[in-house]
């Protein structure tokens, strides 16, 4: 996660996947054989011996580290085509937004998952759990990937068009490089509401003094926090913005299965330059609701005016 979910987020966000859309968080340090630093936490993922064939199979993992206080992870990774037993290492590189708080304890989740992208827990992933919340620096947090997931996978919308036919991002795990392991992460493209879920939409327009900026910069992240400081509770990317842009944020982006968008949020909109979530740079465009705006309003609009 050199840069980013972590926030996606989703999402649907450990960010690019890819060759995809989001580098997340950068590189990380995961498959290192030197010491890990003392701000760190590692150890090695198996995958149990009961799981189908398949699962040995499968192309996408992601190791995420959770905050005993509960919430999205703040550190994560998504790698290809790892072999098991697979040695891990994350640390502050893989937050997935630099300057949080990487330090107390945590609990850690590896998965396979079938769609590489993150989300529920569903039908055709794989994962395991280390139950213990573990101080920072421990080096034997193991985990045994032994669980099936079971849940039905959600229908998710196809062919759909933004105003003037412009198509959304697509399911960003299609965009999952062949590589050797990369940490990404992946977020959800912007959609259309989901049937049973709350969501906020509205505009993006570009401020008249930035005009014209925008049509060099490929990606546009949006990105919803709660009221209070914190990590995102929801991300989208688009790529190739046309603006007016519309949006739309629902529960389908949030950073952490079984998360709800609900409450007050504010939501930041932010060009890209490089096209990976990450700390801002210059040449980034941003703009941001003025104040708290709540999940099930429409219309919002959000100016992005500010250069770096």
């Amino acid at each position: 996660m050199s840069r980013l979910f972590n926030e996606v987020m989703m999402s649907g966000i450990n960010k690019t996947f890819f060759v995809f859309l989001i580098s997340v968080l950068g590189t990380g340090a995961a498959g290192c054989n030197s010491s890990p630093p003392d701000n760190s936490v590692s150890g090695t993922i198996r995958l149990s011996s009961s799981l189908p064939a398949e699962a040995n199979k499968m192309r996408t993992l992601f190791v995420m580290l959770y905050p005993e206080a509960g919430g999205p992870p703040v550190a994560f990774q998504r790698l290809v085509r790892v072999k098991f037993p697979y040695r891990y290492i994350l640390t502050k590189n893989d937050m997935m937004f630099h300057g949080g708080s990487f330090e107390g304890k945590f609990q850690l989740k590896a998965r396979l998952d079938a769609d590489g992208r993150i989300g529920a827990f569903v039908r055709g992933d794989y994962e395991g759990v280390n139950k213990s919340f573990l101080p920072m620096g421990t080096q034997d947090a193991d985990v045994l990937i032994d669980t099936p997931g079971t849940a039905e996978p959600p229908k998710i919308t196809r062919n759909f068009s933004q105003k003037g036919g412009q198509a959304a991002h697509p399911p960003v795990g299609k965009f999952a490089a062949p590589s050797p392991p990369v940490a990404q992460m992946p977020l959800p493209a912007a959609a259309p509401p989901v049937e049973g879920g709350s969501s906020v939409s509205g505009m993006i327009k570009i401020a008249p003094a930035l005009k014209g900026k925008e049509l060099k910069i490929p990606v546009v992240f949006i990105i919803a926090r709660g009221e209070n400081p914190g990590p995102p509770v929801a991300v989208a990317k688009i790529s190739n913005p046309r603006f007016p842009l519309p949006f739309t944020l629902s529960h389908r982006h949030v950073m952490m299965q079984g998360q709800r968008l609900q409450g007050k949020i504010r939501i930041t909109v932010r060009l890209d330059s490089d096209g990976s979530a990450g700390p801002r740079q210059p040449g980034d465009l941003e703009g941001k609701t003025p104040g708290a705006v709540s999940v099930g309003e429409s219309g919002i609009l959000i100016t992005v005016d500010k250069a770096y």
